[in-house]
């Protein structure tokens, strides 16, 4: 009977001791930590890769769903965050607490960028001056430039005919400036640039302004080219200031640099805490 209830006892010990372990608060909060550490990482890449397509979208709509998206994959991480500092408050190891703190550190500084970044992609300031130039001054630009062109067929007076050509050509460089422009990101260089559309733009004004009394059976041709052309320096002033935001080319900028440094380092972080946590069962040397 004895021996009956030693095996009996033996074998309940060896089909709970599993069970035991399970129950273990140390191996339950490392698991959990665990958990939390590869759902961190993963939705830290998924924030980091919305963010880049954020930066390169193409229209407002995509850009600003895609930096929500990365604002709801960092929200995420937040959450596991907070969670994951409990835990390892609870489990009052220093060597995790230390980790953590690193992590809290690289983590702040991706959240930093983050804010910059996303708020510089969805302004879209150089894809709008693009689309400006290649739509409403194109447009502009044509009519004005026609409407030069018309008027040269209306005199015979050569000098007002030279005067109009030239005007005609350097209304045509105005624009290849301005494409210029969009992309630069030197301030010194976009300054130059501005420059050099002034003095073809004061080309432009003096001709009309000087060859109109030359041209009096042409009155109403001249208001056309005028007004044409009003309307284009009009354009051209809201490009360059769009330009001059260079908000995409400061978020790629930033996106290609600061953002992979920092997030980067915030994996780097998040290794070295998860080899904190798993330092737990290690056996000692």
């Amino acid at each position: 009977m004895t021996t009956h209830r030693m095996r009996t006892t033996a074998l309940c010990v060896l089909l709970l001791t599993p069970l035991a372990c399970v129950r273990d608060p140390p191996l339950l909060r490392m698991s959990d930590k665990l958990e939390l550490l590869r759902g961190m990482e993963v939705r830290l890449l998924q924030a980091a890769e919305a963010e880049k397509s954020a930066v390169l979208a193409l229209t407002d709509e995509e850009s600003k769903a895609l930096a929500a998206e990365a604002q709801a994959r960092t929200a995420e991480v937040e959450r596991m965050h907070a969670r994951l500092t409990q835990l390892v408050r609870d489990g009052e190891r220093p060597e995790e607490a230390k980790a953590l703190a690193a992590f809290d550190k690289a983590w702040s500084d991706v959240k930093d960028v983050d804010r910059r970044l996303l708020t510089l992609a969805v302004a879209n300031t150089n894809l709008k001056a693009a689309r400006l130039a290649a739509k409403d001054a194109s447009a502009d630009l044509d009519r004005a430039v026609t409407a030069l062109q018309e008027l040269t067929k209306n005199s015979q007076d050569l000098a007002v005919v030279r005067m109009l050509s030239g005007a005609a050509t350097a209304a045509t460089r105005t624009l290849s400036l301005l494409l210029i422009h969009i992309p630069e990101a030197a301030d010194a260089e976009m300054t130059a640039l501005e420059s050099r559309v002034e003095v073809q733009m004061a080309v432009v004004d003096a001709a009309l302004r000087d060859a109109a009394p030359k041209l009096p059976d042409a009155a109403a041709q001249v208001q056309v080219a005028q007004t044409a052309w009003a309307d284009y320096q009009k354009v051209t002033k809201e490009i360059l200031r769009l330009s001059r935001l260079n908000t995409n080319v400061t978020s790629f900028d930033i996106s290609v640099h600061e953002k992979r440094l920092v997030t980067r380092l915030c994996l780097e972080a998040l290794a070295d805490l998860r080899r904190a946590v798993e330092s737990v069962h290690r056996p000692a040397r």
